[in-house]
């Protein structure tokens, strides 16, 4: 009797086990099988899951380091966003800028020296002096002696009788004022050399000082604006140069943006737990992607 209680207790041991080893995936509940599911790490699926990632990636970059690198030194940003090509284009639009605004402005000052050398050479306050004298302006008595050689007490006696009868006075000697007027108002005009030193006051005379031009006072004029010209086409690149940075700065923050999207599509590529619809379980790759315009 014993042992028919001993071998009945074996034999209900060996079903028991039986049925324990014997479910295969197919007998999962559903209820087993969603909460199986939840429980497995899907959670890398996620946005937060994927920026959390990218957040401590260690090639991560800030879009704001990139402006302030492009700000500073166009092309930087760019090639710390590893957009070499454009770094390339904005540092040689960079380098070509500085190097044409340094040749302008060297151009200018070199016609600068020029014409101011032609004037020095060929402008004579003596001459423009006697003629205010000879053709008795008002106030020309003030002019002591128009061939003194103390050229600038002569200036001060000539802005008297400047001041009474045209619109601009000689400014002081050699400043930047003084080469353009002399070079710009018909009162000066006698004061050249080739300038006939009788111009005549009347304004229906043939050699009326209002209408009157010389060829130096014609090859000056055009040799002053010519150094205008240069200056302004150095103002221009200086203006280009500050556009450039910031068009620079703009586009590297928005390349190393791009650079950090690339990042997260690459951080989103992972293995899962998969089940097939037969509850197998098996390990597949998983891509996430987001183009956002």
């Amino acid at each position: 009797m014993c042992n028919l209680k001993y071998i009945f207790i074996l034999f209900l041991s060996l079903i028991i086990s039986g049925n324990s080893f014997s479910q295969t995936p197919d007998q999962f509940t559903t209820s087993e099988l969603r909460n199986d599911l939840l429980n497995q790490n899907s959670e890398s699926l996620t946005e937060h899951s994927i920026n959390k990632k990218l957040d401590n990636h260690p090639d991560k970059k800030s879009p704001y380091l990139g402006a302030l690198f492009s700000g500073i030194i166009p092309g930087t940003g760019e090639i710390y966003a590893k957009s070499f090509i454009k770094g390339a284009i904005f540092l040689a639009l960079e380098a070509g800028l500085w190097i044409a605004y340094g040749t302008y402005e060297s151009d200018g000052n070199s016609q600068t020296a020029a014409y101011q050398s032609y004037a020095n050479e060929n402008w004579s306050m003596n001459k423009y002096a006697n003629w205010l004298v000879a053709q008795n302006f008002s106030g020309s008595a003030a002019i002591t002696d128009p061939n003194t050689s103390n050229l600038e007490l002569l200036r001060r006696q000539v802005n008297v009788v400047e001041a009474q009868n045209f619109s601009h006075q000689l400014p002081e000697i050699g400043s930047q004022q003084y080469y353009e007027l002399i070079g710009k108002y018909q009162n000066f005009v006698v004061g050249w050399a080739d300038a006939d030193p009788n111009l005549s006051t009347n304004p229906g005379s043939a050699n009326y000082y209002g209408t009157y031009q010389t060829q130096m006072y014609e090859d000056y004029s055009y040799s002053r604006q010519e150094a205008n010209n240069y200056y302004d086409k150095a103002n221009t690149s200086l203006t280009l140069v500050i556009v450039n940075h910031l068009l620079s700065a703009a586009d590297a923050a928005w390349s190393v943006s791009m650079f950090n999207k690339d990042l997260k599509i690459k951080t989103s590529v992972h293995m899962e737990n998969k089940y097939s619809l037969t509850g197998q379980r098996k390990m597949i790759p998983v891509a996430n992607v987001n183009v956002t315009f």
